[in-house]
């Protein structure tokens, strides 16, 4: 068995944070060593850039630093190609960044982008899509074999979260994620969420798809406006389509809430982010309910962010103390979606231990400097990078937008994987976020095959 296949295994290992090797760091440079040399010959971009950075063999992990894609690299096709219906050349796009032959998508019938990534599925590339909230989504090629070991890596972090507790179908569930979407939480949710609902008792904020052209639309409707391409009636039409939907959620929302508030006595279990959470604790509390009013054992999954809710500063102190979950209840994760699986929240600590197929890369502001600690023990702080062995469809390697905290070596609790103690998004903080050199240099790449 190669270093690669190695470590993918434990994608399927119930708790792979504590069972990983000891000797992990040597394994992962090999399986990065595997990775590079098989992929560059998949992906063109990805041996440009290495023959223009003069790099032939990974030797140490600062060889790998050049060749990371910024995270951005996913959304870097011309708007124009979806605006025009030029689907084509969204498939050439794709294959730019991907290790399989895209060519053979049939685009024929074509309408938008979500017909686009159902062709696509169809052909074996099971593409998913970023929540696009800058108006742009990100979209990243995945195989079977993603699919196959991506979710039970995911449940693996879900499961490691709430150590006291495990899936039973004797739950009442609430989660505001659908069964069918662009985003790849659909498919782990609903994997996650099948295993702690009783009969009958798996309970869905809305059944109607995550569709990427939902986020992506507005942006395109001002673009084709500035063009001279529509007109008021076509804005107005969609304005008109997007208030019918709005009504039919909040309707839904009620729906969905009143039956927490039927069944808040019962063992639940209820998934959403913190913004939605919130929304639920004023709704519940206008309902009569009170602060611990639930049953001791419930438990929370949640994450994201606010997504633009208007909260208080204390706000998940209040989230919890409303639902009286403790720290053993409150379900947790540390992911985007360029990752493979999760990092699984470690209790009771509050921190988040990498999964054994991902290395992390912490690197300086701008991206070019590693600064992961030479003896692979010690705390660092800088831009989070990874390289994600298992990714079977596209490069693994890639630069994000986050700032974190990363301690290598700590063994806390048996965790044999380094930990992530903070994170927080350049983009939030004072400091700001600066382009990143890489980026635009990988899509010039990009842009280049594209034309050739």
């Amino acid at each position: 068995m190669n270093a690669v296949d190695e470590l993918i295994a434990y994608a399927k290992v119930p708790d792979p944070f504590r069972s990983a090797p000891d000797n992990l760091a040597e394994l992962q440079m090999e399986a990065v060593r595997e990775r590079f040399a098989e992929r560059r010959q998949q992906i063109k971009v990805l041996d440009k850039r290495a023959k223009e950075t003069g790099t032939e063999q990974i030797e140490s992990l600062d060889d790998l630093v050049p060749l990371l894609f910024a995270h951005t690299n996913y959304k870097s096709y011309p708007e124009v190609f979806i605006d025009n219906g030029q689907w084509q050349l969204m498939n050439l796009w794709l294959g730019s960044l991907s290790t399989y032959d895209t060519s053979g998508i049939d685009v024929s019938g074509v309408e938008d982008v979500d017909d686009w990534i159902d062709a696509c599925h169809a052909a074996g590339h099971y593409i998913y899509a970023s929540s696009g909230t800058s108006g742009k989504s990100s979209f990243l090629n995945q195989t079977q074999q993603d699919r196959d070991y991506c979710v039970p890596a995911c449940l693996a972090a879900f499961d490691l979260s709430t150590p006291g507790f495990k899936p039973d179908h004797g739950r009442s569930v609430f989660t505001m994620m659908p069964d069918k979407g662009t985003h790849k939480m659909t498919e782990v949710s609903t994997a996650h969420f099948s295993r702690w609902a009783a009969p009958g008792e798996f309970h869905r904020l809305s059944n109607d798809p995550i569709l990427a052209m939902d986020s992506m639309r507005p942006a395109q409707l001002r673009r084709l406006l500035a063009a001279g391409r529509v007109g008021p009636a076509e804005i107005a039409a969609f304005e008109d389509k997007i208030a019918a939907k709005q009504a039919k959620r909040a309707i839904e929302l009620e729906a969905w809430i009143d039956k927490i508030a039927e069944r808040h006595q019962r063992p639940l279990y209820v998934g959403a982010m913190w913004g939605v959470l919130w929304q639920l604790v004023e709704a519940l509390r206008a309902r009569g309910i009170e602060d611990g009013d639930f049953h001791p054992e419930m438990i929370v999954s949640t994450g994201g962010g606010t997504k633009g809710a208007k909260v208080p500063e204390d706000y998940k102190e209040q989230i919890t103390r409303f639902f009286g979950v403790t720290k053993d209840r409150l379900s947790n994760s540390y992911a985007m979606v360029e990752m493979s699986g999760f990092c699984a929240l470690i209790q009771p600590h509050d921190v988040y231990a990498t999964p054994p197929w991902l290395v992390p890369l912490i690197l300086d502001k701008s991206g070019e400097k590693l600064l992961n600690p030479a003896d692979g023990k010690g705390t660092v702080e800088g831009r989070m990078a990874f390289f994600d062995i298992l990714a079977d469809g596209r490069w693994g390697g890639v630069i994000s937008g986050d700032k974190v905290v990363v301690e290598f070596g700590s063994e806390l609790d048996g965790v044999k994987t380094p930990i992530v103690r903070s994170i927080n998004r350049y983009q939030d903080l004072e400091e700001g976020e600066d382009k990143l050199t890489c980026a635009g240099s990988i899509d010039s790449y990009i842009r280049g095959s594209i034309t050739a």
